[in-house]
């Protein structure tokens, strides 16, 4: 956080006098995001605070809106490209209550804030199938429905049940599937700014546990041959255009290995930027361009990103 971001320090200062009377709230005041990030880059947010209800969620969004602060809310900080200069504004995490799981019959219901680990290994236990592939992804359920996280040909959304949501005016409720619209990457639950999914509920089935753990370790060998799990990195780059691949296309772009200081594109995935220690934000970002530029001016073709940049 640089530059005239210190003008909101004031006004969050007004918001942090009142958060000081919530027992157990977590406040960090400018954290490096690149110690909450998967790619670990990123400069200074204003704060980060980690909210326990949706009671918690209500007050900070509410004085947030109050005092004109900006608002983010950060799942394990893969999919996401924080810039050196940081975020101006407030990061929220969801924790205590919103990282429980239960069981409803074949049905695991997830808070926002619970990991996609802590789902598989939670239905594993419960006897219950489906949600394997998703062992690998480095990301929270509300951050994964949001984006219909998927990989090996399957995606989160095709398991969704229901989804509790938080709208922008504060409104809550719950969403049926007939509400829901998930496509490749994406779902209509993107398109509403400030919109915080608070749970989601997914449908499952009754599976052998010696099953569930045999297709777990095959999605978690396929993952260690065919990504660079060895360095920092936010996952796939680019989604795949329709029929096609774009790991394919940069490869046999030449761009395979290209480098800019720290930042690589992943010689084992090219799919892939990889921060090989001490990587700059700006560095990752300009491989990001080259691609898409090097892509378009060749095939005519524009590659769509995957990764979100904050802010």
């Amino acid at each position: 956080m640089e530059g005239g971001a210190d003008s909101l320090l004031p006004k969050w200062g007004k918001i942090r006098s009142e958060l000081e009377n919530t027992t157990g709230l977590s406040i960090i005041v400018q954290p490096e995001m690149r110690d909450f990030t998967t790619w670990k880059v990123g400069g200074r947010a204003l704060a980060l605070v980690e909210v326990k209800d949706e009671e918690e969620l209500d007050q900070v969004i509410f004085l947030c809106e109050k005092e004109g602060i900006r608002w983010k809310i950060l799942g394990h900080g893969s999919n996401i490209l924080v810039k050196d200069e940081g975020f101006p504004g407030v990061v929220i995490r969801l924790k205590g209550n919103f990282c429980e799981l239960k069981r409803e019959g074949n049905t695991v219901e997830g808070g926002g804030g619970a990991s996609l680990f802590q789902l598989v290994s939670f239905a594993l236990q419960e006897g219950l199938g489906g949600s394997e592939f998703l062992v690998g992804i480095p990301g929270t359920v509300g951050g994964a429905v949001r984006i219909n996280a998927g990989c090996f040909g399957k995606e989160i959304g095709s398991l969704v049940e229901r989804v509790k949501v938080r709208w922008k005016s504060g409104k809550k409720e719950w969403l049926t599937r007939s509400c829901l619209t998930f496509s490749y990457r994406d779902s209509n639950l993107k398109q509403g700014e400030g919109t915080v999914i608070l749970r989601s509920a997914f449908h499952l089935f009754p599976e052998d546990q010696k099953v569930s753990r045999e297709k777990i370790k095959r999605f978690c060998y396929l993952r260690r041959e065919r990504q660079p799990l060895e360095w920092p990195s936010a996952g796939s780059v680019f989604r795949n255009p329709p029929g096609d691949s774009a790991a394919r296309i940069i490869e046999e772009m030449g761009l395979k290995g290209l480098r800019v200081g720290k930042a690589q594109v992943s010689s084992k995935h090219s799919n892939f930027i990889v921060n090989l220690g001490g990587a700059k934000s700006w560095e990752i970002e300009y491989l990001m361009n080259w691609i898409q530029k090097e892509v378009y001016m060749n095939k005519n073709m524009w590659l769509e990103r995957e990764v979100e940049l904050w802010p």
